[in-house]
């Protein structure tokens, strides 16, 4: 099969790329310094109104989402209640907004513990986006630390994995019906090759209106460090490790054939919360609110 080898090789190249950046992992003691660091951090900085973020906040209804590994979860999933999520990702604007207003989240000061030394590495400097930089292209080479932070300041939160996955399982309406159809699609958007990240809400739309949730960058989520990836599946590009990956990895998993679920549970296994990407941004949730029960 053409198709399966190729993608292994793309996941070995993946696999590569990774297994540099963990070169310069933090310890998991770092990691809470860094939690303890952001946290202060974002107490200080006074919560702003919605408008932080332009994008509507959309409904995703309730569902159950079913993980890749179901180990002491329950076999139809997990129920996952209505939420609200931004229709796309936080912007390159929205972003200078942020760090405009909360001066401790700029390039040049930002804490090394909560951001690697590649935070907003493609704007011109602390204040500038630069000519190569789009206003409205997602931001990336941002940490979960400061995907938080952001989050915090617009009265918001980071969407979980699950309420994530559920709302990017819904694209009937564009794909059809079979979860195949949705996975071939995927795929090939996360193998077309980006020089220069677009608009953002050009990409596909979810059945709830949802835009760019696959094919553009990925995305942060609140656990993903949830997500426990062996040393194996974050082999390098050598080809055995990596290959247990692209087969006995997916002995164990609901849907063996689900290649894009596997490649972003690879991606956040293999993340931690200071690491920053030119292809993995973020965007925002809120709770739907829910009138007080007597």
């Amino acid at each position: 099969m053409p198709r399966v080898r190729s993608l292994c090789a793309l996941r070995r190249e993946g696999f590569a790329l990774l297994s540099i950046l963990s070169l310069g992992a933090l310890a998991a003691s770092a990691d809470a310094q860094g939690a303890s660091r952001a946290a202060a951090s974002r107490a200080a900085v006074p919560r702003r109104a919605p408008i932080a973020v332009r994008a509507p906040m959309l409904t995703v209804a309730a569902g159950r989402y079913r993980p890749l590994y179901t180990a002491d979860t329950p076999v139809d999933g997990i129920p996952v209640r209505a939420f609200l999520l931004a229709r796309t990702a936080v912007t390159n604007a929205e972003y200078l907004r942020f760090v405009t207003a909360t001066p401790q989240w700029r390039r040049s000061r930002v804490d090394g513990i909560v951001a690697d030394p590649s935070y907003l590495r493609h704007w011109s400097g602390d204040l500038i986006l630069g000519a190569n930089v789009r206003a409205d292209a997602p931001v990336v080479n941002v940490s979960w630390f400061a995907a938080a932070a952001f989050a915090a300041w617009a009265d918001a939160r980071l969407p979980t994995m699950a309420e994530w996955e559920l709302a990017a399982s819904r694209f009937q309406q564009a794909v059809g019906p079979r979860m195949q159809q949705l996975n071939t699609r995927v795929l090939a958007l996360n193998s077309a090759a980006q020089t220069v990240l677009p608009a953002v809400g050009g990409g596909m739309v979810s059945d709830e209106g949802i835009a760019d949730l696959h094919g553009v960058v990925w995305e942060w989520v609140d656990d993903f460090n949830g997500v426990v990836a062996s040393g194996e599946s974050r082999g390098g590009a050598g080809g055995g490790e990596a290959g247990l990956f692209c087969a006995g990895g997916a002995a164990f998993s609901t849907d063996p054939s689900n290649y894009a679920a596997f490649m972003r549970y690879a991606v956040r296994g293999s993340l931690h919360g200071s690491y920053t990407l030119s292809t993995l941004g973020f965007r925002v949730a809120r709770d739907i609110a829910r009138p007080h029960q007597e």
